[in-house]
Parts: C-alpha cells; sequence; structure tokens
C-alpha cells in the first residue's frame, strides 16, 4: 500500500472523496497521472499561501513575478534529437500540446539540471530552469550540443515569466489569452506567449516581451500581487523540485519523485546517466524519496542542507527547496531514507520536522515498479 501522511483534520471532509480514490485497487500508473486540480485548493489552504484577500477583489486571483526562472531555448533541426539523448523525460511526448518535468543527469545519474520543458516548434524547444542555473546549464548541455544541428539561446531577451493562481485564476487568463489549456500540464498559445496550466486554479505564464504591457493591462486590476515565496510555497505543496547550485549532483531522479509526475521515461532510449537511473528503477528498491515537512526556525535552510536523525544525528538526506508560509513557519521537501521519515530534522534545528501531504502517494519498497 502507498504510504499515508497524516491528514489535517480540518479537511478531511474535503479531502475524502481523493481518499477514495487511493483505495486498495489504487495503480501505480495512476500515481503517475495524478492530477492536482482537484487537490490544488486544499494544498493552498494546508500550507497558508493565501494572503489576505482584497475584498474588492471576488473571487481572488494572484499574480506572480516568476524572476528566479528564466527559459532556455534549444534551437534547430536537431532540437528534439538532441534532448532526447540527454534528458529523463520523453521529449517525443512534446509533439501534443503538453509539457513534461525533466531533468538532466550525470553518467552517475545525478541531476545536473531540473526543468519544465515545452515544445514550441518544430525546431525550437524551451526549458524552464532556475534562474541561478542558466550559465551551469549552459556549459552542461552546450558540451554535447556541438555534435547537432541546434544552439542554445537564452529566452530573457524573449520572454518575462509569470505566475497566476486563485480561484478565478483561469478566467483572470481568458482576458488575454484566447483559449484555456484543457488538462494538467497541457499549453496553449497566443500571440507567441504561452499559458501552461499546472493545476485547475494555477498557471505559468510565459509571455512574449512585445506582449508583457498588453498582458499586463489585461491581468493587473483583476489579480492581487504575489511575491516569488509564496509561489515557491505552491511548488512545495505540490511536490514538485528543481535543482539549484547548491544541490547540483546532489540527487538521481527517483530521489525527487520525478518517477511519480511524468519526470521520468524507462521505456525511451538511452539518455547519459540513464543506466543507473534504469537500475534503481527496474533492479533496485529505492530507499530515498523526497517528502513534504513544516517546521519552525529563525531562518531558511538552503537546497543541500543536512537532515538527520533527531535522536542520533546522523545524516538521513537532504533539503530540496524551502520557503515561509504566512503563518511563519517553514514548508521544505527534504529527501531521505523513507525508514527516517518519522525522526528527521534539519542539521543544527531544534525541532523535529512534521510530515504534511503530497497529492501523490509515496511508493514503499514493496510496490511493484511504475512502468
Amino acid at each position: 500500500m502507498p504510504r499515508r501522511l497524516p491528514q489535517n483534520k480540518r479537511l478531511i471532509s474535503t479531502l475524502i472523496p481523493v481518499l477514495m480514490m487511493r483505495g486498495a485497487h489504487y495503480k501505480r500508473a495512476a500515481c503517475q497521472r495524478l492530477t492536482l486540480a482537484r487537490e490544488s485548493r486544499c494544498l493552498s489552504l494546508i500550507c497558508g499561501i493565501y494572503p489576505m484577500p482584497n475584498p474588492d477583489l471576488s473571487p481572488t486571483a494572484y499574480l506572480a513575478t516568476l524572476a528566479d526562472k528564466q527559459l532556455l531555448l534549444v534551437k534547430g533541426p536537431d532540437a528534439s534529437k538532441f534532448l532526447q539523448g540527454q534528458v529523463t523525460c520523453d521529449v517525443k511526448e512534446l509533439t501534443a500540446p503538453v509539457t513534461r518535468i525533466g531533468a538532466q543527469c550525470n553518467p552517475k545519474g545525478r541531476i545536473l539540471l531540473s526543468f519544465r520543458a515545452l515544445q514550441m516548434d518544430s525546431e525550437t524547444i524551451a526549458l524552464r530552469i532556475p534562474a541561478s542555473m542558466l550559465e551551469s546549464a549552459q556549459k552542461t548541455l552546450g558540451k554535447y550540443i556541438v555534435f547537432s544541428k541546434a544552439k542554445l539561446h537564452q529566452g530573457t531577451d524573449a520572454f518575462a515569466l509569470f505566475g497566476l493562481f486563485g480561484e478565478s485564476a483561469a478566467a483572470v487568463a481568458s482576458t488575454f489569452f484566447t483559449q484555456l489549456p484543457t488538462e494538467q500540464d497541457g499549453w496553449v498559445e497566443h500571440r507567441g506567449s504561452y499559458l501552461i496550466q499546472l493545476a485547475a486554479d494555477r498557471f505559468e505564464c510565459w509571455i512574449a516581451l512585445a506582449e508583457r504591457d498588453h498582458f499586463l493591462d489585461a491581468v493587473t486590476k483583476q489579480t492581487q500581487s504575489m511575491d516569488a515565496q509564496a509561489w515557491q510555497l505552491l511548488d512545495i505543496a505540490s511536490g514538485i523540485a528543481d535543482v539549484y547550485p547548491e544541490s547540483y549532483e546532489l540527487f538521481t531522479p527517483q530521489e525527487l519523485n520525478y518517477q511519480l509526475i511524468n519526470g521520468i521515461n524507462f521505456r525511451k532510449g538511452c539518455y547519459t546517466g540513464q543506466e543507473i537511473v534504469a537500475r534503481l528503477h527496474y533492479r533496485g528498491k529505492l530507499k530515498r524519496h523526497m517528502y513534504r515537512f513544516e517546521y519552525t526556525a529563525d531562518k531558511i535552510p538552503a537546497p543541500g542542507t543536512a537532515v538527520v536523525n533527531s535522536l542520533s544525528g546522523q545524516q538521513a538526506g537532504a533539503v530540496v527547496m524551502a520557503a515561509r508560509n504566512q503563518s511563519g513557519k517553514i514548508e521544505l521537501l527534504a529527501s531521505l531514507l523513507d525508514e527516517q521519515l518519522d525522526q528527521a530534522s534539519v542539521a543544527d534545528a531544534t525541532e523535529k520536522l512534521s510530515p504534511r501531504n503530497l497529492p501523490y502517494a509515496i511508493p514503499t519498497a514493496d510496490d511493484a515498479p511504475i512502468q
């Protein structure tokens, strides 16, 4: 049976329909495809990320400037072929109007770069990455792209990135975009700009610089501002993690649960690090997963900060990403040994980590691997 984390008692009645879907007949494939649409509102309430609402806006919507994220464009006739041999997700799936989470690994299966990929046209694939990883990404991908008919281009001179969130986010998005995506991870294009649905009430907006002012004119009056930390809390609540300079080559894709969010395709062809990733999947029993926690501390831990057993002090894992929520507590994703889940604490912290819910089930060692 999948591992269950403690429920917030006040939300039990809200989550019952979701939990019923995760009963004894819960399939691993369903775990891969699990949508956040019915849960995103619950996640928002759990992590306390809603700012104080403006009574003049009903229902509410929030706009975040995603200055900590950037686009890296892979352009050329071999763009798709090149990436297919470098990353964990199946680039061929991008020909449909969907995006994919994925990673570039080193030969030992450790993540060099995490991203969300979108195919803009037959010769252009955009990778949305942490801004702090742009220089590193150009080096690690550039080392191999010289053998392909493709080139890397920074997207900073072409796109501005925003996040839309809230009950009326879809309605607000439709004031600029002429249509909306029809599924989670789907996207639509309008005048060179892209709208990506992360959940029923959450969207990424990749806006062409020439349309930036038009977009802001359309949405600003209908939204309240939301800072980047609040947006990061949504990523944490969604269980979708990125790798940063501090955690470069620290995690395997499975240690960030990428196999549970369509971030790894085990049936595609070879790519750098594929042998290790596949061996962990087919021959080994995964003993580490990424979990969501909450605790109280003065300082937000950086990615890569050690997570230890609160009793023995022995290292059990590492922080993946963290942010402070509205109640003043720190929410984080940490990758650690499954057996240490109930005794985990951030190094030098006085308080043990309290597990919180993720929108997908964490398999146990006895579960059959995802195909």
